[in-house]
């Protein structure tokens, strides 16, 4: 732990902390923040985590002590920092009196691709980050091994992001940035079979027989998919009964993907503990 609590805004882990509010902060020092004491957890799990900040006037709550020492072990600087100072530095209203800075965890496109996972989430300019960080929860909820943003999408590091991933950030093996051409040469390559989510589908998504290796696309809030991935993948169409025009892409996402894992669940190993929510 850090000597004393830091009461000034010229603190190097303070100055680093606000910087990383902002995209260009992050992207300038390779790093970036996680608020709350669950999602600090997963960040300090990770191995990747270079602080950890505290506020000072919270340092002796439960929820905290577990942190504390979960940091100490894994040798990451404990920071305790002055209350309104810390407030200052958070997004949310309620940051459970933790945030981690993490340095960054994306891997190169060629070496995810390469890694030949068998399953890969693909988000296709998703600009929403409650969207996205909900993606991010799907893919590792059905157990997919890669996650690949392209450019267009939300910075995979919007606090917003962090939030709505629930930890499941820390989970995957994840691109970000990626054009769409080198994506998809990249998957043809490699056979990759890809298959979009799309109202103009042929196929259902229920009657649609879906082949490992797979990359799964979802488009963009208002646009839908873009022309690259519209011209490329396997379109299946989710149908609604109802009047409603469209399903959230968070919601199409979880609705085709565990669809593909029903399929495949005879090939799969499905741990005798896994949580039945």
């Amino acid at each position: 732990m850090s000597g004393g609590v830091v009461s000034s805004a010229d603190n190097r882990w303070v100055k680093l902390a606000r910087a990383l509010r902002s995209r260009p902060g992050r992207d300038k020092q390779g790093a970036f923040l996680v608020e709350g004491a669950r999602a600090a957890s997963e960040a300090l799990s990770s191995g990747h985590a270079l602080a950890c900040l505290v506020n000072a006037s919270e340092h002796g709550r439960d929820s905290l002590v577990a942190l504390l020492e979960q940091a100490r072990s894994s040798s990451v600087e404990i920071v305790p920092v002055e209350a309104l100072l810390f407030a200052a530095l958070c997004e949310t209203l309620s940051p459970q009196g933790a945030m981690v800075i993490v340095r960054d965890i994306v891997t190169p496109l060629g070496a995810l691709i390469g890694a030949a996972p068998r399953l890969i989430v693909i988000a296709d300019a998703v600009q929403d980050p409650g969207n996205l960080g909900t993606l991010l929860r799907i893919a590792d909820g059905v157990g997919a091994d890669a996650f690949v943003a392209t450019s267009g999408s939300v910075d995979i590091y919007n606090g917003k992001v962090v939030r709505a991933s629930m930890g499941s950030l820390f989970h995957l093996e994840i691109a970000k940035d990626a054009a769409s051409a080198e994506v998809i040469s990249m998957l043809c390559r490699k056979g990759y079979s890809i298959v979009a989510a799309d109202p103009r589908g042929t196929n259902l998504h229920y009657e649609f027989r879906y082949q490992a290796p797979l990359a799964v696309v979802f488009g963009n809030e208002g646009a839908g998919l873009s022309p690259s991935w519209r011209d490329t993948a396997q379109l299946v169409r989710i149908p609604l009964w109802g009047r409603a025009e469209s399903l959230n892409v968070s919601v199409a996402a979880g609705v085709l993907l565990y669809e593909i894992i029903r399929q495949w669940q005879g090939s799969l190993v499905v741990p005798a503990t896994s949580p039945v929510v």
